[in-house]
């Protein structure tokens, strides 16, 4: 038996380098437990919200840490890291976080939450109103990138894409041609221009959203029979078709209670999508738990979310993959 040549086993190494980076769920070990923290805002507060309720359904475990502050930039939280590492009490930034040793809420800061757990993954995000602008994202993100690495020094580090707001946010209504388009485009290309120049992975929860609001389940249309000018008192339009939160009542900052549009943050039905695509990436596999869904959703819904985000996990694969194609001799 000939032994292979220099230039087959080149070849037959490259073709199992690809075929390992388009689907490495099938060569990676698939994850039975997780130590995970988030650095976020709100956006990762959605994605992961029922990230724990989709890892139990699946038999797995999961320690999750937030170092999340609502409305959070990377600049501020680079700021936030610089004030711990000089003692400066505004360090402790996170505030009535969970210290993932004890259990207790208290006052954290960035180090601290780095180093309380030997974490698989840290993720890291811009802060959505910013993040279609690349020219935000620097220094700031190697300055945390730098502690991730040395306070948490086994960790991945994974980006969270964030996702367009709804169609009738107020940004879209200036007639300066901007839109949910235009917003998940420059978001997606800086997030993942982003990424791959630092090699990291991507959590693709923005084109997961994009996916299913593309079909007619999930495309949100205005409902033509609510009176929103004057909304009868605890009445709220049809948005069963609606990823995000839209039109409710809440208490203003006077008492009051007013009708009010969240076009911004997750319902329900896009948390559970988020939490999917969370699932699918951290957790290295294609199988998801169909034994858990939120409350008030149908199986059918369910299960369609899931499609999107193993479309999206998918194609995000096979976009790395490409990053690194081989070429036959």
């Amino acid at each position: 038996m000939n032994p292979a040549s220099p230039r087959s086993l080149a070849r037959l190494s490259g073709l199992i380098l690809a075929v390992v980076l388009l689907t490495p769920s099938l060569f990676s070990a698939e994850r039975e437990s997780l130590k995970l923290l988030a650095i976020g805002n709100s956006f990762s507060d959605d994605a992961t919200r029922l990230l724990p309720q989709v890892v139990k359904a699946a038999g797995k475990e999961l320690i999750i840490g937030r170092a999340s502050i609502g409305g959070c930039p990377l600049e501020r939280h680079a700021r936030h890291l610089k004030e711990a590492e000089s003692g400066n009490p505004n360090g402790h930034a996170y505030k009535g976080a969970t210290d993932p040793k004890t259990g207790e809420k208290r006052d954290m800061s960035l180090p601290e939450l780095l180093s309380a757990q030997a974490w698989d993954v840290v993720t890291i995000q811009q802060w959505s109103q910013l993040s279609f602008k690349p020219e935000t994202f620097q220094p700031f993100a190697d300055e945390l990138i730098a502690a991730i690495h040395k306070y948490a020094p086994t960790a991945e580090i994974v980006v969270h894409q964030t996702w367009a707001y709804r169609e009738d946010h107020d940004w879209f209504k200036k007639d300066d041609g901007f839109t949910p388009a235009k917003m998940y485009t420059g978001l997606t290309s800086t997030y993942k221009n982003f990424a791959d120049g630092k090699g990291f992975r991507v959590l693709p929860v923005g084109d997961a959203l994009n996916l299913a609001r593309q079909t007619p389940r999930w495309t949100y249309v205005t409902d033509p029979n609510f009176d929103f000018k004057n909304p009868p008192a605890g009445q709220l339009p049809d948005q069963r078709t609606s990823l995000n939160i839209g039109w409710h009542w809440k208490k203003n900052k006077a008492g009051a209670t007013a009708f009010t549009l969240d076009a911004i943050h997750c319902n329900p039905a896009g948390q559970y999508l988020g939490a999917n695509v969370w699932y699918s990436i951290l957790y290295q596999t294609d199988t998801l738990p169909d034994s858990y869904a939120p409350i008030g959703m149908t199986a059918e819904d369910a299960a369609d979310l899931r499609a999107h985000a193993l479309t999206a996990v998918k194609a995000e694969r096979a976009r790395e993959a490409a990053l690194h194609p081989v070429v036959a001799k």
